[in-house]
């Protein structure tokens, strides 16, 4: 069967109006077989009963068989109100004794004896229904043969009398039960009439979740799935203006500086003023690009946009190898001894490896950029108590415990502190870690100076 997707209407009506159909069409047909049973039994007892009615006007004497059947009683028996009745009496050698010329005899199949046997046939053209039995005769071992038939217009009559009376209040029935099935469907979808009402109403910055205050129970998943996604599509807006606000915010002054940058060499006649303007304006575009490349990393791992990313079974040894060989140039121009100890067996968790290689990426930067020149950075990943860690420790100067938990938040730096940046990397770090369901922790450095910046990552079953 074709899918009635056009209209939910439509299918409903016709899933519920057509077992009622088919109920009143077999209910139909039932009628009518009881309604021809009913009948035929009461016209053939009736018809039985004539016959014995002639038999009984059956009179012996001794050289021979009479009927007494007076005129007005034949004339009673023969014509009824709406039927015509034959009757013949047959000897036992097969010959009329009184009645009717012609009744057909019964079927070969059929054997004659005292049960009366009914079939139909036809007289003049006339359908009947015959019956016949069989009588003693004062000599006892010849039978008399008792044939009767009438017409069938009564037992039409009676059939059609019982089928319309069962049959025309069904039809009514039929009528009555489609305009109800109509009128519950038309109220049953009425709360989605209301629900398609609501969202029109909406404008587009209405994202409000939908109301689920008398809504049934069948409609209630269909709302509260709207309203998740309405919670999504405000999580990405929020999102996007966030790094709008972001984006403006800090590009503003490096492509200030640039600007002012480039106007004062094109003010410069002297090639060494030139070349220190240009320097400047290089430092500027470097600056500008990593504070790019962190905005867009931090829209990245916005809640909203970092959910619907794929995620894959990770080794951490892998990545945190990968972000420490490319920061090593880095490292080694301030003398840094920057190293790698990674776990003996491979440590497994689901994530993205671009964001937990950005993530890793600026804690190492961070450390590599505000550690004194000739320190130390060691770059570990281990195992404890069945949950993967990365740490980064280093020996520099540390960050004091009051602000431990400030330095993730967006733009923030310490104060006196002299090194350029945006205060974007720490941000980015514990936004990929929430991403992940890790923990961020800064503590104390090992050897008790500097800081130990630390990941824990929920265990994964592989």
């Amino acid at each position: 069967m074709k899918p009635f997707t056009s209209s939910i209407r439509r299918h409903l009506l016709c899933w519920l109006l057509a077992p009622i159909l088919t109920i009143c069409f077999v209910g139909g047909c039932v009628t009518y077989v009881m309604a021809v049973n009913f009948a035929t039994d009461a016209y053939d007892d009736a018809l039985l009963d004539n016959a014995h009615s002639v038999a009984n006007r059956l009179r012996y004497t001794s050289s021979e068989l009479t009927v007494d059947m007076p005129p007005a009683a034949r004339a009673i028996l023969k014509h009824g109100d709406k039927d015509v009745l034959y009757y013949q009496i047959v000897g036992a050698k097969g010959q009329v004794i009184n009645g009717d010329v012609y009744i057909p005899d019964a079927p070969p199949n059929e054997k004659i004896s005292e049960e009366p046997i009914f079939f139909d046939g036809a007289i003049e053209g006339a359908p009947v229904r015959i019956g016949i039995i069989e009588v003693p005769s004062q000599n006892k071992n010849s039978r008399i043969v008792i044939k009767v038939a009438e017409t069938i217009t009564g037992r039409s009559e009676l059939i059609q009398s019982i089928l319309l009376g069962v049959l025309v209040p069904q039809v009514l029935l039929i009528f009555l039960s489609a305009f109800t099935v109509w009128l519950g469907v038309a109220r049953g979808l009425k709360p989605l009439n209301s629900l398609k009402e609501a969202v029109e109403s909406r404008s587009p910055s209405d994202l409000r979740p939908l109301s689920e205050i008398n809504v049934p129970k069948e409609v209630k998943p269909l709302v509260i799935a709207i309203n998740k996604l309405l919670i999504q599509v405000q999580d990405d807006r929020d999102a996007q203006k966030r790094f709008l606000s972001n984006a403006a915010h800090q590009l503003r002054t490096p492509l200030a500086g640039l600007k002012t940058q480039t106007e004062l060499a094109l003010r410069q006649s002297s090639k060494d003023e030139i070349k220190e303007s240009l320097k400047h304006i290089g430092t500027s575009a470097v600056r500008a690009t990593r504070l790019a490349q962190q905005l867009l990393a931090l829209a990245r791992v916005e809640p909203a946009v970092f959910k619907n990313m794929s995620k894959e079974k990770l080794d951490l040894n892998s990545v945190a190898r990968d972000v420490t060989r490319e920061l090593v140039p880095q490292a080694l121009a301030k003398d840094i001894d920057l190293g790698f100890e990674g776990s003996d067996k491979p440590q497994i968790i689901d994530g993205d490896r671009s964001s937990l290689y950005e993530m890793l990426f600026n804690l190492v930067e961070n450390a590599v950029l505000y550690t004194q020149r000739g320190g130390r950075i060691t770059v570990r990943v281990q195992l404890d108590n069945g949950q993967p860690i990365l740490s980064v420790d280093d020996n520099g100067p540390g960050i004091p415990k009051g602000e431990r938990s400030q330095v993730f938040e967006r733009f923030y730096r310490i104060l006196g502190n002299k090194e350029s940046g945006s205060g974007l990397g720490l941000a980015i770090v514990r936004e990929i870690a929430d991403a992940h369901q890790a923990s961020i922790h800064l503590k104390d450095g090992s050897d008790g100076t500097g800081t130990l910046a630390e990941a824990r990552f929920p265990s994964v079953s592989i």
